[in-house]
């Protein structure tokens, strides 16, 4: 399956994800070729298959990508709703999952664009205590090339939504 084809899928697959789990999970490979996961919350994704994230409080993956800048970017509709329904149904309406294979950039400042959507995304955090702790400093971003990608996909309830 080509990324470039799948991409407006891949995005709502994306959307879903992080409206129902709020972080992604990014798979990195340590020097010893040991996985490590790491949850993200603030991941975003552009049109041209690329997408960044805020490089702020991962200590390991930095390290791993010394080594190597592959990454793994899995992302699950997690709402009960939508999981219900399909399972009622027996198909899915919608991708359940994806996973996006890719290569980061080097750590960078982040553009006003990209701080602006960062504060969208917390907005409604914004009178809480911890939203002042977790998010005041965030300002280095990575970006992220995808290349390929796999859907995760289930016997017949998957059926007819990939091209």
């Amino acid at each position: 399956m080509e990324i470039e084809k799948n991409w407006p899928d891949i995005l709502k697959v994306l959307g879903n994800a992080k409206r129902s789990n709020r972080f992604f999970s990014i798979a990195t490979v340590n020097p010893d070729g040991n996985p490590h996961v790491t949850p993200i919350g603030h991941v975003f994704f552009r049109d041209d298959m690329t997408g960044y994230y805020f490089d702020a409080y991962s200590k390991t993956m930095p390290k791993n990508f010394e080594y190597n800048k592959r990454v793994c970017v899995m992302a699950v509709n997690s709402s009960t709703r939508f999981w219900l329904k399909s399972l009622f149904k027996g198909q899915f309406d919608s991708a359940p999952a994806v996973r996006l294979f890719g290569e980061v950039g080097e750590a960078r400042q982040a553009t006003e664009d990209e701080i602006f959507e960062l504060q969208n995304a917390i907005q409604v955090t914004r009178k809480l205590k911890g939203h002042k702790l977790l998010w005041s400093d965030l300002d280095r971003v990575r970006d992220i090339n995808f290349d390929s990608f796999s859907p995760a996909t289930y016997p017949a309830m998957c059926e007819g939504l990939w091209k």
